[in-house]
């Protein structure tokens, strides 16, 4: 089937052609990495808020925690019923980014800890509603070369990642480069940090507009209209899809490995940074730095896996990550804070994402010609921020009561548990829909 085959057909009401696989790809993969801006840049916010707030590690825990209930639950829901009311997909790509430029100001004036906790539910909202529709309707509109368009959404978002945490880390600490040791480089442009409530805050009009141009750019789509069939039907349908999807071990084991993959990525992305900034007392701009070195060699190697997964499957890259990750992981606690650990973060980053794209695209290969995308995808999301929360809470536990070595270890082991569940992963070959259930 060629890639620019269409999964879903024109609302016949609607004599507009519908917008073009190039303006489709552009706009979901180029807008996520605009969404992505904050999301790896928080954990280098809460390292601020940690001081500015007198926090301890439970509570930077539970900062995280709350965001990852919020977005997992957003995600599951959203998913099922984005597959049922999938031509309201450009709306709710809208409404996405205006809950998520919308909780973050509330978090930016939010006076108390507790109403920080409550304006992240928003903000996480918000954002767990963009992956089901956006990844659902490029798994359709791309069915033969899905692992490399769900690895460019995942990679362009990667760009985010790596750009905001370096650039928020900047605004921070006030500086754009400190004294490297051994070396005459120091500079200091002397400005004056700026408050991680106005970074927070001064992202929401660039936010609502984008709402506002991906409401106009994807208003019609194409997507299949299904409102002369009751909702409960659908729903019927939708569940037994699912139930049928869930025969045998092969979902079963993609989501395992999915689901421990995200609690183990959860606890690298939010345990390093306060790690390097309390324990080995590095500045916020290094910080920063080591951030964006989880996600930046991932934006070209992302795709290039995406890419060779559509040729050779998803499990044997699979528990190529897994393995190596388990290494890396250790690597960076032995590194101290000399090269080994800047080395370790740096290899990391290149494989950081690309399990999840791989799950993923494994999980819409598993249920081809279903019409549940957005379904496994979203229930993949929900499932993976759920179990994150509970790991973050039981690491962030560990470092009150044993130090940063445990986490660094149990964090460790669950990669290790990836990889032993990765075997078991079925090896089919990705292929194609060939016709939809609904």
């Amino acid at each position: 089937m060629a890639e620019s085959t269409q999964a879903a057909t024109t609302d016949p009401q609607d004599e507009r052609s519908p917008t073009k696989n190039s303006v489709v790809s552009t706009s979901v993969i180029g807008a996520h990495t605009l969404e992505h801006f904050y999301a790896n840049s928080f954990p280098v916010i809460v390292a601020a808020m940690f001081d500015d707030l007198g926090l301890v590690p439970l509570q930077a825990g539970f900062l995280s925690a709350v965001r990852l209930i919020a977005g997992g639950v957003t995600s599951t829901l959203g998913g099922f019923f984005i597959d049922i009311f999938r031509h309201r997909t450009a709306q709710v790509l809208s409404a996405s980014m205006t809950l998520l430029a919308v909780g973050f100001f509330l978090v930016a004036i939010a006076p108390t800890y507790g109403l920080i906790l409550a304006a992240l539910v928003v903000a996480s909202a918000g954002s767990a509603l963009w992956h089901p529709p956006a990844l659902g309707l490029l798994a359709r509109r791309f069915p033969a070369r899905r692992g490399f368009y769900i690895s460019l959404h995942r990679s362009l978002g990667n760009v985010g990642d790596w750009i905001g945490p370096f650039l928020i880390g900047i605004l921070l600490s006030g500086v754009f480069l400190l004294t490297i040791p051994g070396t005459p480089i120091h500079l200091d442009f002397g400005w004056t940090p700026i408050s991680w409530r106005l970074i927070l805050g001064g992202g929401t009009p660039v936010l609502l507009l984008l709402a506002v141009i991906l409401l106009f750019v994807l208003r019609n789509l194409g997507e299949a209209r299904t409102d002369s069939e009751p909702v409960a039907v659908k729903i019927k349908s939708q569940l037994q899809g699912m139930r049928e999807s869930f025969q045998g071990y092969g979902m079963w084991s993609i989501f395992i490995v999915s689901a421990v993959r995200g609690m183990a990525d959860r606890g690298v992305i939010w345990v390093l940074p306060l790690y390097l900034a309390t324990e080995l007392d590095m500045s916020l701009f290094w910080v920063g730095l080591h951030q964006s070195l989880l996600v930046a060699p991932g934006v070209i190697a992302g795709p290039f896996f995406g890419a060779l997964s559509d040729r050779i499957g998803r499990k044997s890259l699979t528990v190529f990550f897994m393995g190596i990750s388990v290494l890396l992981t250790l690597a960076m606690f032995f590194g101290s804070d000399g090269l080994l650990l800047t080395l370790s973060v740096a290899v990391f980053g290149i494989f950081h994402y690309s399990v999840s794209s791989l799950t993923q695209a494994a999980a819409v290969d598993h249920v081809a010609g279903r019409g549940l995308e957005s379904t496994f995808l979203g229930l993949m999301w929900g499932s993976n921020t759920l179990f994150g929360a509970g790991s973050l809470i039981a690491i962030f536990w560990l470092i009150g009561v044993w130090g940063w070595g445990p986490a660094f270890y149990a964090t460790a082991g669950l990669f290790f548990v990836g990889f032993l569940i990765s075997l078991f992963m079925p090896s089919d070959r990705p292929r194609a829909p060939t016709a939809h259930a609904h």
